[in-house]
């Protein structure tokens, strides 16, 4: 009855080392964190105690993973070396010469965002007020958060309403203006098209203009090649089947 749950517990111990060294792997922990040393003496001291060959085919296994685990260990300390033949005092001397844009350019290449953030447009207020006032009320008497006034309900939907019909007709102008720019070639460069002296009209445009492509109402035509985008105009609205996020940075190539 002793041999045998001595031998239970030490097969679990067994498992427990292979469990460790696979989450190791597997979730990208610290290599060190575990004393490969004393792994290795407890299962040998394991095996000596269970000489038989359920014990010998696990043994390998565990071999096999705590040579994963050194494997990993040499490549950290591999990567940690290459990073020492960067001197401090050269980074530092770097830097110093460096003009602001260009550390703000080498910042931006570097840096990987992990959470953005998405503007909230009229319409899409207009939308959200249109579904908060579709829902069905409440059967339950008591009250829940922010109750509107009929007067505030119906002067919100006079401004949203205000609000689009504004976009809709600087959609109708910028879109007359695009048409009469591209009725020669067919078509007109983005920057040519929304650029204006003052960099708020040209924001103004830019963003007029993505309600446009959004509707279908107007094609881009990109060439990474020259680093071109172009503007086309539909004769009428198409729908959009397949739809593709273009990110145009205004800062960059606004003038």
């Amino acid at each position: 009855m002793y041999n045998r749950v001595a031998r239970k517990y030490s097969r679990e111990e067994i498992e427990r080392i292979i469990s460790v060294c696979e989450n190791i792997e597997k979730r990208g922990l610290d290599p060190f964190s575990i004393d490969v040393k004393e792994l290795l003496s407890r299962l040998r001291r394991i095996l000596e105690e269970n000489p038989d060959l359920d014990y010998y085919m696990l043994d390998a296994e565990t071999i096999y993973k705590i040579a994963t685990v050194i494997a990993l260990q040499h490549k950290w300390l591999t990567e940690k070396a290459k990073s020492l033949f960067i001197d401090s005092q050269l980074i530092t001397s770097r830097l110093t010469i460096l003009d602001k844009k260009s550390i703000v350019q080498a910042f931006l290449k570097a840096w990987r965002p992990i959470i953005s953030i998405e503007q909230l447009t009229s319409q899409r207020l207009h939308h959200g007020l249109e579904h908060f006032l579709s829902l069905p009320p409440r059967r339950d008497e008591r009250t829940y958060g922010w109750k509107l006034t009929e007067k505030e309900i119906e002067l919100s939907k006079i401004y949203l309403e205000k609000e689009r019909e504004e976009i809709e007709e600087k959609m109708r102008s910028l879109y007359s203006e695009l048409i009469g720019k591209t009725r020669e070639k067919g078509e007109i460069d983005y920057w040519e098209f929304v650029s204006k002296p003052s960099i708020e009209e040209t924001y103004d445009r830019a963003y007029i203009l993505s309600f446009l492509i959004s509707e279908g109402y107007v094609e881009v035509k990109k060439n990474p090649l020259k680093n071109e985008l172009k503007l086309i105009p539909n004769t009428e609205k198409v729908p959009r089947k397949n739809t593709a996020s273009l990110v145009i940075n205004l800062t960059g190539g606004a003038k």
